[in-house]
């Protein structure tokens, strides 16, 4: 599989309508789903990052490597496993899901705490170079990473992804269709560190940005403010989304 600027640059004119697609849904249908809808221009920016790394790599720009690199990086392994419970909570009615999705959301900080070294000195923690058409980041030498091997972290941001799509349920698709979205970021986890092990993050973080285009589907569902929701009056306390599928990335 080969990666490039030209896919990184397409991926991100994709996404991004489609996140303008579901944030207007989310605005005239229910507030709740705003962080939800989201996520594609989330994954819009950071693919447009990468983009920029490839720019520099391509036209030798160590500055534009590196300050694209931090900006990807930043959303790989700092903003989805906070965004993710965080936008899953706040639709949420139910208590044991909504505790759940709470210590998730409050243990969350420990992303920032492991990205933040790449922020304050990238020259010094990151090594970016492409491997096998695809870009490879080293950061084997991070702090957090000398206080816990990078295969308990991985394991870790896991569940910070794939456990809040298990738990919540802000869609009538029942649990059949939570345990598909949960499996199918596990699959695409596993694909990612089995196949393209050379440059984990950033083919991870490829595949999840062009699943979550399946919540401009969901999202479509949304109804108005005043509309209707599959034959009935939408409940004013809480609007759910029909199969709805969340991924995201480290």
């Amino acid at each position: 599989m080969c990666f490039s600027a030209e896919a990184s640059f397409s991926a991100s004119a994709v996404l991004l309508p489609a996140g303008a697609y579901c944030v207007s849904r989310a605005v005239r249908g229910n507030w709740r789903f705003l962080p939800l809808g989201i996520i594609p221009i989330a994954f819009s920016v950071q693919q447009a990052a990468e983009g920029f790394v490839w720019l520099g790599v391509t036209h030798d720009h160590p500055a534009m490597v590196a300050s694209s690199a931090v900006i990807f990086l930043f959303f790989a392994l700092a903003f989805w496993p906070i965004w993710i419970p965080l936008s899953l909570l706040l639709p949420e009615n139910r208590r044991p899901a909504k505790r759940v999705l709470l210590a998730l959301v409050v243990l969350s900080p420990v992303w920032l705490w492991l990205y933040a070294p790449l922020a304050i000195d990238p020259d010094r923690w990151l090594s970016t170079t492409v491997v096998h058409h695809s870009i490879a980041y080293d950061m084997s030498n991070l702090p957090a990473l000398q206080v816990a091997p990078r295969g308990v972290w991985r394991a870790g941001y896991l569940v910070f992804i794939c456990l809040p799509l298990l738990v919540a349920r802000p869609g009538t698709g029942g649990n059949a269709v939570r345990l598909g979205a949960g499996l199918l970021v596990a699959a695409l986890f596993a694909v990612s560190y089995l196949v393209f092990w050379y440059a984990f993050t950033s083919v991870w973080c490829f595949f999840a940005a062009l699943v979550s285009l399946l919540l401009a589907l969901a999202f479509s569902r949304l109804p108005g403010r005043e509309g209707n929701y599959a034959g009935g009056k939408a409940d004013s306390r809480s609007v759910e989304i029909e199969h709805w599928t969340t991924p995201t990335v480290s």
